[in-house]
């Protein structure tokens, strides 16, 4: 187990960092939200409602572009900004050291940690589809979904990139600085175990993308990439992954528009392919754990 030389090293010291790391995340979010705002005002866009209704319906498309831009935009700072803003600001030089990410991650963990995403990919597409028939069509948020649905319909190589950035790049790196660098660290300070830290840290994780009918699918996930950092040590090790994992969800719509359904089209994975993506996924996580024998993580006296 890896021991950091900048450990909080009481709860006062903890309360401090926590209150600074949220006080940072939320103040970048309020002005994230601020700048579209002003954005569209000067741009002279159509009230966001409007144009997020109208898109489901086939209007406002001309807009489309704009607003992948501005999620990108809010997305950046509701998560990369502050992240960075607070690790560099209150760790300083030992920033990269505090949240595994001062080192090059080794190639052989980059393979198993990919063979680990696309093994489970099967298990978790049947868990996705048995969360979403056990909620009430109420729970459901169909305009979000119709919403990525419209994102996903890419016409050109532009589309494509823009989707790429947005929902495969900028959200795997930003969201994986925050939520494995930053909370899954707090949490695991203040709960003083490795383990609660990455069960919480996962299902905040689920929380925060406030799609019921796709919790429980990302709440394993959000867990898995907790692991992941817990094995190896290495912050860009869930950084690739998370990265990979988003954007074959990207390239597969564009390749195959057929496949970009919405909730209501959603089909079953057979049960002996989810059995058998369990039992494939536990051989590659027994390989992984061979290869990545203790823990490289915070070590809790």
């Amino acid at each position: 187990m890896n021991v950091q030389k900048n450990n909080p090293e009481n709860r006062e010291q903890l309360k401090n960092e926590t209150f600074l790391f949220l006080f940072i995340w939320f103040g970048f979010y309020v002005i994230g939200m601020i700048f579209i705002q002003i954005f569209a005002a000067l741009s002279g866009l159509p009230d966001f409602s409007e144009i997020l209704n109208g898109i489901v319906k086939g209007e406002y498309l001309e807009y489309l572009d704009t607003l992948k831009v501005l999620q990108l935009v809010l997305h950046l700072f509701q998560y990369l900004i502050p992240a960075l803003v607070f690790i560099f600001l209150y760790h300083k030089k030992a920033a990269l050291k505090t949240v595994y990410a001062d080192q090059k991650p080794k190639l052989k963990n980059i393979f198993l940690s990919i063979l680990l995403i696309l093994s489970v990919y099967p298990l978790i597409s049947f868990i996705y589809y048995w969360n979403t028939q056990l909620l009430p069509d109420g729970a459901i948020s169909q305009q979000k979904l119709d919403i990525q649905k419209v994102f996903l319909e890419m016409n050109s190589p532009k589309d494509l990139i823009l989707n790429l950035l947005l929902l495969g790049l900028a959200a795997g790196i930003g969201e994986e600085f925050l939520f494995r660098g930053i909370l899954q660290r707090l949490l695991t300070f203040w709960t003083k175990n490795i383990h609660f830290g990455a069960v919480l840290t996962g299902f905040i994780f689920s929380l925060m993308h406030f799609q019921l009918e796709g919790f429980f699918p990302r709440f394993i996930l959000g867990v898995l990439f907790c692991y992941l950092l817990i094995f190896t040590g290495n912050l860009w090790i869930t950084i690739i992954v998370h990265v990979f994992f988003n954007s074959i969800q990207v390239i597969i719509p564009y390749f195959y528009p057929n496949l970009s359904g919405n909730i209501s089209e959603v089909q079953a994975v057979a049960p002996l392919v989810a059995i058998s993506s369990g039992f494939v996924f536990l051989l590659f996580l027994a390989i992984f754990r061979k290869v990545n024998k203790e823990y490289k993580y915070i070590k809790i006296n």
